[in-house]
């Protein structure tokens, strides 16, 4: 896929929300990043600040304890905007790292210099708003999952917004993103088999 094709796909994305953006404003280079399924975009602690697009694959946001124990924080398909908004806001290292769970396709814009020509267009203002709302409702919604709903109840949530990952991903990946061990997600699973209506 050659740069024209994906500075298009990224346009289209958002024309198709309904933002209507006058690229010619934008005079930035777009670079492109092709990272094989495993490998990561950035690892925790590194500096990216760029405006990442997902044009194709499927990332989880991961966060690795001093003792070296993993936590998914999210899972993200194509096409979407991801990154470290705290790392390109504040220059600063990242506290998660992204890594590629298919072989995926991403481009980006330099962050600093991406933001100050976003201010020059309506339309990228009002995108880069209800963005920041989508994290902040996506984040509060997970945080009462996690105090309200049990274990089970969390995994067959889970199993409704990503029925492709429960069997296609390592166990271990959707137990951290759970908050639960790969030992308890396996009674779980075994659980949600033996009932008659499942």
């Amino acid at each position: 896929m050659d740069k024209a094709q994906l500075e298009i796909e990224f346009q289209h994305h958002f024309a198709e929300q309904g933002y209507d953006i006058d690229w010619q404003k934008l005079s930035l280079p777009m670079s492109f990043h092709a990272v094989a399924k495993g490998d990561f975009l950035f690892r925790q602690g590194e500096y990216a600040q760029r405006l990442f697009f997902l044009h194709k694959g499927l990332v989880r946001y991961v966060n690795i304890s001093e003792e070296g124990k993993e936590f998914t924080k999210t899972f993200v398909r194509a096409p979407k905007i991801i990154g470290s908004t705290r790392a390109m806001v504040e220059n600063s290292a990242t506290l998660f790292g992204i890594q590629a769970l298919q072989d995926c396709v991403i481009s980006s814009y330099d962050w600093q210099d991406f933001y100050a020509q976003m201010h020059q267009d309506l339309g990228f203002l009002t995108y880069y708003s209800r963005f920041m709302e989508q994290i902040f409702l996506t984040k509060e919604t997970r945080e009462s999952a996690f105090v309200e709903y049990s274990a089970e109840r969390r995994y067959l949530d889970f199993c409704v917004e990503y029925p492709d990952l429960k069997d296609g991903i390592p166990q271990q990946q959707i137990a951290s993103y759970l908050g639960i061990t790969p030992v308890a997600l396996s009674r779980i699973r075994q659980k949600i088999r033996l009932k008659p209506d499942v």
